[in-house]
């Protein structure tokens, strides 16, 4: 029988490791983003505390080591008296700083300082684990250093005898008896030798060598008992262990460890805020965002791109007069994957919307048309944007007649009011005269007998509509067309816009096939390939005549040369 396992097993393992993966790539991708910003911060920072610094007083340290006790010099250490020691060696340390101590010390060198202020260039650490001493001292200059750290220690050795009290008189007593009895042992052992050194003893002097052997151990004796409270072995002696030298360096300021510190510091504060501002941010920056918020797949990401002057100029149209670019190429790829969403269910009817105003759609549609029309398909492109038309104007074409012509007559055939361009397959049909009431006109019968009028005799319609969250033309539009594509500007559309709109084409019924990344940074495509020699636009206008360079076979045939 198989025994239970107690311990919790992740659920998916590889959506850990996916979860992880993605948390990396944004937070690489944010300082990536940001790079050029955190470089600025940093260097700001590191030059600032740079010249803040050089512009400081120096400051010189020099430190006095003393020791107290005789521990270091004792032939047979005692523990209590080292640990005796240890504890007075705080009480030094105190006494180094006290007002007294330094008024002393500042008569001594005419310093003409208060003792306050000398109390704060002058500290004294005792050590922990030994008898050691620390006086340090600071100045503004480094023989002032030295100087005042060697005397403030001098001045404590000079007031060790108060800090020892009538422990001194003691010392001085038994430093004294010590001396005494070492005396007359020297001299009884003198005497003894010369008896002993005799071939034969009178009784008298053998009384006498026994008498002087007996003072003898009684006088080791008596110096084996007054030696450990000689001075020799004191616990609160203290001396100079290593003088104070002059210093050759500043210890402080130190611009160039300041300048490091500030810059780490700074590109600390500046990635912090970096991601503040990215986790509230709530722009679509990437596909991944694209699928978190709205559930719709990427087609494909389209590269910023210059242009000529006016907003829809003819220079936008890369696939045609750049046909080499990293633009084109992405617009390809869009075409591709499109043909691959739809290999079941082939789309003849193609809306290009966005969330909101000024996201990319009407160039969009433009290229995908352009890139469909490349691939050998016969493509009409369609300005159902009745609200603000702008397709005439990429293509610099007249706009008498359009769609809103075929809708109000049905005589009215496409090939007598279609656009030729330069590009073969492709057809260009204009709103025509804007009506009052365009969301009426798009949602009516006969509209829908145009898209069926329009079916015939090509490969693939394409529509350009008005945005999704500000009129209701392209939710009606959507609802009877074979697919629907959205074009998000990244890094500019709000994820709530996108959300937003999905739910509305949701609601139509319509089948959106994914979206289209538009402006997308070139990071995030990757450096794969390199098209900058390919991609030099040079459109003119004539501004002379007030007119604008048509997009005309002519210029075709030329950007292919």
């Amino acid at each position: 029988m198989m025994e239970s396992q107690t311990g919790s097993v992740p659920a998916n393992p590889a959506a850990s490791v996916s979860d992880s993966s993605d948390n990396l790539r944004h937070a690489v991708g944010v300082i990536r983003t940001r790079l050029p910003l955190l470089i600025a911060s940093a260097a700001l920072a590191a030059g600032a505390a740079f010249v803040f610094s050089e512009q400081q007083p120096r400051v010189y340290e020099a430190q006095t080591t003393l020791v107290v006790g005789q521990s270091l010099s004792a032939v047979n250490p005692d523990y209590t008296q080292l640990l005796a020691s240890q504890r007075l060696s705080t009480t030094y340390a105190s006494v180094a700083t006290s007002r007294p101590l330094l008024d002393r010390v500042i008569d001594q060198l005419g310093l003409g300082e208060p003792s306050i202020e000398v109390s704060r260039r002058v500290k004294a650490q005792a050590a922990l684990d030994s008898t050691l001493l620390t006086i340090t001292a600071q100045a503004a200059d480094p023989t002032q250093a030295a100087a005042l750290a060697n005397a403030v220690a001098q001045e404590l050795i000079a007031q060790s005898p108060a800090v020892q009290g009538s422990q001194a008189n003691v010392d001085g007593f038994v430093d004294a008896a010590l001396e005494a009895t070492q005396a007359q042992i020297t001299g009884t052992q003198e005497q003894i030798t010369r008896l002993m050194a005799q071939s034969r003893l009178t009784p008298e002097e053998e009384n006498t060598l026994q008498s002087l052997q007996t003072q003898l151990i009684s006088l080791h004796s008596t110096f084996a008992g007054l030696l450990p409270f000689s001075s020799n072995n004191a616990s609160n002696e203290i001396s100079v262990l290593q003088p104070a030298v002059i210093p050759e360096v500043p210890t402080s300021p130190r611009p160039l460890l300041n300048a490091m510190l500030s810059a780490v510091v700074g590109l600390f504060i500046a990635a912090s805020l970096a991601f503040i501002a990215q986790h509230l941010d709530d722009t679509v920056k990437d596909p991944h965002d694209l699928q978190a918020v709205g559930a719709v797949p990427a087609l494909g990401g389209i590269p910023g791109f210059k242009v000529g002057s006016g907003r829809l100029s003819a220079s936008r149209l890369v696939p045609l007069l750049y046909p080499r670019s990293q633009a084109a190429e992405a617009y390809r790829t869009v075409r591709t994957n499109l043909e691959f969403s739809s290999a079941e269910a082939p789309i003849r009817t193609l809306l290009v919307v966005s969330a909101v105003p000024a996201e990319g759609k009407t160039v969009t549609a433009a290229n995908l048309a352009l890139v469909f029309a490349q691939a050998g398909r016969r493509v009409l492109l369609v300005d159902a944007d009745l609200r603000k038309p702008g397709l005439h104007t990429l293509f610099d074409l007249p706009n008498t007649r359009g769609l809103t012509t075929m809708i109000r007559n049905d005589w009215a055939g496409i090939d007598g009011i279609a656009h030729e361009t330069a590009q073969q397959n492709l057809r260009v049909l204009t709103t025509g005269p804007v009506p009052p009431a365009p969301g009426d006109l798009l949602g009516s019968l006969k509209m829908r007998a145009v898209v069926d009028r329009l079916r015939t005799g090509h490969d693939m319609v394409i529509f350009d509509s008005p945005t999704l969250l500000a009129v209701a033309d392209a939710t009606i539009l959507s609802s009877f067309l074979d697919a629907t594509l959205m074009v998000v500007h990244a890094g500019r559309t709000r994820r709530g816009a996108v959300r937003s709109a999905r739910e509305a084409l949701a609601m139509s019924g319509a089948r959106v096939v994914g979206a289209v990344m538009n402006r997308v940074s070139q990071r995030e495509l990757g450096d794969a390939y390199d098209y900058s020699d390919y991609y030099r636009p040079d459109i003119r206008r004539d501004e002379g005549a007030g007119r604008r360079t048509q997009v005309s076979r002519k210029s075709a045939e030329r950007s292919e040369l």
